[in-house]
């Protein structure tokens, strides 16, 4: 807990600078908690001209226990660009390509950034938070609005967020591509066409791959999992989340997988 609320020692974030290796503690947040509660519904906020910090206490606990966060919800294609306007339109939500709507994203990044916080953009492409319009899109149609949401999202927060879910969740249980929209219409390429159009939108951005089906998984799939890995990356610029609950990040190289 923060100083101001209670009296049990160091926080996590001045502890987590205290130590030999560099980490990020973050957390994943809302915007209705961070400000002030002038709600517009369960998961939005009014969004004033002035962003600085209205002083909630769950922002103070944030900015105190954390050095970096993740933005919970509002930072996915879905509801970036339909099912979560913000004052652009309170009541008629946008449902079509190209129609974004950045303003609780960037209330949030601003909020982080003005306290010394990193920010980790969550995420580019799930199948879980596509929009609906992309189900009658033909493959190439696809492709296009894949590349155009990836580099359309990327350039509007490049230099406030270097860091950056590219993939969400691709697998199956069994350690296979999952059989989502992306794979039926684009092929397993995909994957790496997103990691390659991410790159080309910011260079200097640190791409990670998501999954939370990797722990636990025998050695046989783990290796599966390894080839799929390494056949996107060329580099040592991956990383992969290996836990569900606690999302550990471990940077990958491929002798990580040859001595597994």
């Amino acid at each position: 807990m923060s100083a101001d609320i209670t009296n049990d020692g160091d926080n996590l974030r001045s502890l987590t600078s205290k130590i030999c290796r560099k980490i990020d503690l973050g957390t994943a947040v809302l915007p209705k908690p961070l400000f002030e509660e002038r709600t517009m519904n369960c998961a939005t906020i009014e969004c004033p001209d002035d962003r600085s910090d209205h002083g909630t206490k769950y922002s103070e606990i944030v900015s105190s226990e954390f050095n970096s966060i993740v933005i919970e919800h509002h930072l996915k294609w879905q509801p970036l660009c339909e099912t979560l306007p913000g004052p652009i339109d309170a009541t008629t939500p946008s449902n079509r390509p190209g129609r974004y709507d950045f303003s609780h994203c960037d209330m949030i990044v601003d909020w982080a950034l003005s306290k010394g916080m990193k920010v980790k953009g969550h995420v580019l492409v799930w199948h879980v938070t596509t929009p609906d319009f992309v189900n009658d899109m033909t493959s190439e149609q696809l492709r296009e609005q894949i590349k155009r949401h990836i580099f359309t999202t990327m350039a509007h927060f490049r230099n406030r967020i270097t860091i950056w879910d590219v993939v969400n969740e691709s697998l199956a249980p069994d350690g296979s591509l999952a059989k989502n929209i992306f794979l039926q219409k684009l092929g397993p390429g995909y994957i790496e066409q997103c990691f390659r159009w991410a790159h080309e939108a910011d260079p200097s951005a640190f791409l990670i791959y998501n999954d939370n089906k990797v722990e636990g998984m025998n050695v046989s799939v783990y290796c599966i999992f390894a080839t799929f890995i390494l056949k996107i990356t060329e580099t040592y610029i991956l990383i992969t989340d290996l836990n569900h609950v606690a999302r550990d990040q471990i940077k990958i190289k491929p002798m990580d997988f040859i001595t597994y």
